[in-house]
């Protein structure tokens, strides 16, 4: 009796939800930040002070490299797609990469400086080689007006995320293999 009575809540609960999944399941896909797909992510967060960039680094994991872009301060949006070149910001200098396809990374809000005194907040070099199965450089490419861009030079096109974690604050980057 016991099972029949889960049974006959499950089936309610499947009727329940049932119209809602076919709602989510007919809306036009979009990639969210958490996705993974090849499509850009932005995530806009004005309203907050511009966090300070301090340390960018990669990590190899088993089925995707991680871009990690260390912060101080309340977690900022970003902008994170690919495309066909990089450009040094505010300039229009190219910036090439090693890897055949270029990720733009723009965290916004965020200075990779003081801006009391133009020291630098980042402590991890502003260009570095990987060999991983992704990820072949990275290069902060921009650091003006609250906007904070790295590039990435990978392997290839291929899906990837976009995490916000905290404690410590990061914006996380996820390239799979």
């Amino acid at each position: 009796m016991r099972v029949q009575i889960l049974a006959a809540l499950a089936a309610g609960a499947v009727l329940v939800t049932a119209p809602a999944a076919a709602t989510v399941a007919s809306a036009a896909p979009a990639a969210t930040p958490d996705t993974w797909s090849t499509d850009a992510r932005v995530v806009i967060r004005r309203d907050v002070p511009a966090a300070a960039v301090t340390g960018v680094r990669v990590g190899h994991h088993r089925r995707f490299d991680r871009i990690v872009i260390d912060l101080d301060g309340a977690a900022p949006g970003f902008n994170v797609r690919y495309v066909k070149r990089l450009h040094r910001d505010p300039s229009a200098h190219l910036v090439n990469l090693r890897g055949p396809a270029s990720l733009q990374i723009v965290i916004d809000p965020a200075n990779g400086h003081d801006v009391e005194t133009g020291q630098r907040t980042w402590t991890t070099p502003a260009c570095t080689v990987w060999h991983f199965d992704q990820v072949r450089e990275t290069a902060v490419i921009g650091d003006f007006e609250a906007y904070f861009t790295i590039g990435a030079g990978l392997a290839r096109k291929a899906p990837f995320r976009v995490l916000t974690l905290t404690n410590p604050t990061r914006i996380v980057v996820d390239v799979r293999h």
